[in-house]
């Protein structure tokens, strides 16, 4: 267990450090940026984690999957696999991969706790501490430790992926700032589902979602041309080819009357 205390004021605990932990604490302080996001965190208990002792992987053969070479069936054990799927906590699985894959890999999408407290998800949703003099220090450490990893990962054209909800968005792209300095490409505005105006929260969207784009300088998208086959102009707009778009409510006119307009 993490004592609080101690990683929110290491100064109180200057006799127990080392000198190379001094060292580190004093290029902190006086190194400090005196403008960006600020939580609580400790330097020496991260560069700990960063480096402790690495645990490797149990490659489950039977799980593997085996090309046949000309007809006949290669053993798992001999086989070479393009693909790799780690499965275990996510902190340690980046550490692997900055030991074997450092510079290695073009494209990293991360779906990351969206910190809104929800405990029904695959991991624990809630990071917010009530003692926090900020609150969310301990999401932002969480993220930020995996952010570093994953940085040391990119190709010199490597780009990463980083979904957020509007909520926590203003503090994610300070964090990713941070660790990515200079390498922003912009936001990728995601609907995830079919919602209907009912469902808006005052005027935020409940319907979409933010995508954080970040890449290195050799990195572009390939992309491809609009297609405007589905756009015509049979009215000979000046504006030039349009198309028709569905702005209709999801209740008839019955239903909602206030909201029900006549051609």
């Amino acid at each position: 267990m993490t004592d609080p205390t101690r990683a929110s004021n290491p100064l109180a605990h200057l006799d127990s450090l080392n000198e190379q932990q001094l060292r580190r604490l004093l290029v902190e302080h006086l190194t400090k940026q005196k403008l960006g996001l600020y939580w609580e965190a400790s330097a020496i208990e991260r560069d700990a984690a960063l480096n402790a002792n690495l645990v490797l992987p149990r490659l489950v053969a039977e799980w593997s999957y085996s090309p046949s070479v000309r007809g006949e069936r290669v053993e798992p054990q001999a086989a070479v696999h393009r693909n790799l799927i780690i499965e275990g906590d996510n902190f340690d699985s980046l550490r692997l991969l900055r030991a074997t894959h450092a510079g290695k890999i073009r494209v990293i999408y991360i779906d990351p706790p969206y910190n809104t407290g929800n405990k029904d998800w695959v991991y624990n949703d809630h990071y917010v501490g009530a003692n926090d003099r900020w609150r969310h220090s301990q999401w932002l450490e969480f993220l930020y430790r995996r952010l570093t990893l994953a940085r040391d990962l990119l190709t010199p054209d490597g780009v990463i992926l980083v979904s957020i909800n509007d909520e926590n968005r203003a503090r994610l792209e300070l964090l990713m700032e941070e660790v990515f300095p200079g390498m922003r490409l912009g936001t990728i505005t995601w609907r995830t589902r079919q919602g209907s105006n009912a469902d808006q929260q005052c005027f935020l969207s409940v319907d979409h979602e933010h995508v954080l784009v970040y890449g290195n300088e050799g990195f572009s998208f390939n992309g491809f041309e609009k297609n405007y086959e589905m756009y015509g102009n049979a009215d000979n707009d000046p504006r030039g080819d349009w198309r028709l778009g569905d702005i209709t409510l999801g209740f008839s006119f019955k239903e909602r009357p206030n909201l029900y307009y006549p051609h």
